[in-house]
């Protein structure tokens, strides 16, 4: 072929190879403008809707639960110190008792150095305010304002009141939860502790978005308790908002919802988000406000930042085009092949973690059936007592709960006992407890329930080891016994277990002693004796661990405490025992309403023949 000739090909096949570069390059260029558009609008509205869905909510969430764990935490230490008998005590007696005194304080600076909390008490004989960094600072008087909150908190009966107080020179935001102590309806004052709160305020920076988004906790007044932005603090939430937004806000927190709401508006600077929640702990709410520009002003850059990368991917992608475009391998295929292996991978993973939950549920209830039978059946119960009830309810479908009764010579003896741990570990300690219980009184005839417990101590903590310096672990467990001989006499002991009596004219509580049974710091004293009772026609017996007690629920939350136990002791004593103990597990299970089992829970309620 001549020189020319090759000449005039080879311009026909540039020109040709040209010709499908260029049409290559307007297909990739159209297909990169539609397909940008159309990507443009649907991550623009993902964004949209997941700021709504997911980011708001995980904000809200999120520091919410930090707020309520703050507060929930803060009641419960409040609620214990209240409750203190040794305080309540002394503060009857007129706070004269100097070894009490010694006593108050150091479990005032003990508690505010555990938890760096403001511990303080008010006697309401005296007036007289204690505090842990002042000791004895101030007497209350109805004169003073600044006193108010004392008087109100008695007069309210109320067992928990909270509120916070933001100091603006200080920058500072503190909550204080009043509580009652002892009896609501006749305190003997009021206890409690004082929180700084800066830190969740500082926390709330952490959680903006942008430079016009807000974060405000707000009382059921509108004002603003806590805000990233201390001139906010104190404020009013209304002269932030619409009129309308802030009147659904305080309305929708005013029917006891917890759930989020979103809403969205228009103001002056745009479109605005905003999602609120009230506290699961208190009645405040939680409000989180963003402009969508910010939001959305993220997008926009990502959009430039996209057209950049794809004028630089498209020239290099014609130049690979021009070169190798026949050799081009198929991405598509080997991305398929590579899911399907890994497809494959996470169904055999799948598969083996379902066969070992299957094999360790199957081992729970083997475990299940191994400890109920070492525990008494109804046939030993209706043999040994008139009428009588067991509501027994481990956590995690074994637990360390147990009770054991036995028949001897003149009478019967019962254990309800709480050991330590849940689950397996709790059950294997119920089975050891009983294998000792059995050889103190079956084999070594001890029916005392004070010496019962006693050698129970030494035994359990032999046989755990517990002389041992270097060990690790410490458990134990709670007890309540009853002894009944058949002269009518019943003789109790306890360690961390109380024992109710309902008779015709009373209820009675009889408390145990305050250590726990095998830990190491456990000893019980020569003064530890029996509790003799009378047994009358009629008489009946209670007995339960702490899981009923400290079960949380109900509208705020708390604990089922010792005041409903009895109100239900009360209002169903002209039930059968049978009878009375469905209402007891009733009761339990409509105050939990939603929230988990905390604890194993038992009880145990009894007539003698």
């Amino acid at each position: 072929m001549k020189r020319s000739e090759w000449s005039k090909y080879e311009k026909i096949i540039n020109k040709g190879t040209m010709n499908v570069i260029v049409f290559a390059s307007f297909v990739i260029i159209i297909a990169i403008v539609v397909t940008g558009g159309s990507n443009y609008a649907m991550v623009k509205r993902s964004l949209t809707e997941k700021l709504q869905k997911e980011d708001l909510v995980y904000i809200l969430k999120s520091i919410s639960t930090q707020v309520d764990a703050r507060i929930n935490r803060a009641k419960d230490t409040s609620l214990i110190i209240a409750d203190s008998p040794d305080i309540i005590k002394w503060f009857n007696d007129g706070e004269t008792d100097k070894q009490y005194e010694a006593m108050f304080l150091k479990q005032m600076t003990g508690l505010a150095k555990t938890f760096n909390y403001t511990v303080f008490f008010t006697d309401k004989k005296t007036g007289h305010y204690w505090t842990n960094s002042n000791l004895l600072t101030d007497t209350m008087s109805k004169d003073d304002p600044t006193d108010r909150w004392f008087f109100d908190a008695i007069r309210s009966d109320q067992k928990i009141t909270l509120n916070i107080d933001h100091n603006k020179e200080l920058n500072q935001t503190n909550l204080w939860v009043n509580t009652l102590m002892g009896n609501s309806h006749n305190p003997a004052g009021v206890a409690g502790v004082g929180v700084d709160l800066q830190d969740i305020s500082t926390e709330f920076n952490h959680y903006k978005i942008g430079d016009k988004s807000n974060l405000w906790l707000v009382d059921t007044k509108g004002k603003i308790s806590i805000s990233e932005d201390v001139e906010q603090s104190g404020g009013k939430l209304s002269d932030y908002l619409p009129e309308d937004v802030y009147d659904k806000i305080m309305r929708d927190s005013a029917q006891n919802t917890i759930q989020p709401t979103i809403v969205n508006y228009a103001d002056k600077t745009g479109r605005v988000d905003l999602i609120f929640q009230k506290l699961s702990s208190c009645d405040w709410v939680l409000v989180f406000q963003i402009n969508r520009s910010e939001t959305l002003g993220v997008l926009h850059s990502i959009m430039i930042s996209t057209l950049v990368t794809i004028a630089v991917v498209l020239v290099l992608l014609l130049l690979v085009f021009y070169l190798v475009s026949s050799r081009i391998a198929n991405p598509y295929k080997s991305a398929i092949q590579l899911n399907l292996e890994l497809e494959n991978e996470i169904s055999e993973r799948t598969a083996k973690i379902s066969d070992q939950n299957t094999k360790i549920m199957e081992s729970l209830h083997y475990a299940q059936t191994i400890q109920e039978s070492i525990l008494p059946g109804p046939d030993v119960w209706n043999k040994v007592l008139a009428d009588n009830f067991v509501l027994w309810k481990p956590r995690d479908i074994v637990g360390g709960d147990f009770y054991w009764l036995k028949e001897t010579k003149h009478g019967f003896i019962l254990v309800l006992g709480d050991c330590t741990g849940h689950g397996v570990p709790g059950a294997l300690m119920t089975m050891a407890v009983n294998s000792i219980l059995n050889n103190i009184v079956v084999e070594s005839d001890v029916i005392s329930p004070a010496l019962v417990i006693k050698e129970l101590n030494r035994q359990l903590r032999e046989a755990l080891n517990k002389e041992m310096k270097d060990h690790s672990t410490d458990d134990g467990l709670e007890a309540g016994i009853c002894y009944y001989e058949n002269t009518g006499k019943l003789f109790f002991a306890g360690a961390k277990i109380n024992f109710y009596v309902s008779s015709a004219e009373r209820i009675a509580k009889y408390d145990g002693c305050r250590s726990g049974i095998g830990y190491i710091k456990s000893t019980f004293s020569s003064e530890f004796k029996d509790v003799e009772l009378k047994v009358e026609p009629g008489d009946r017996f209670y007995l339960t661990t702490d899981g009923y007690l400290d079960q949380n629920g109900g509208l705020n939350d708390y604990s089922f405490g010792k005041s409903r136990f009895l109100e239900i002791i009360t209002r169903t004593s002209s039930l059968s025992m049978r009878e009375q103990g469905a209402y007891f597990e009733r009761e339990l299970t409509d105050y939990m309403g939603q929230a988990p089992q905390r604890d194993d829970i038992t009880v145990v309620g009894f007539q003698i023949k």
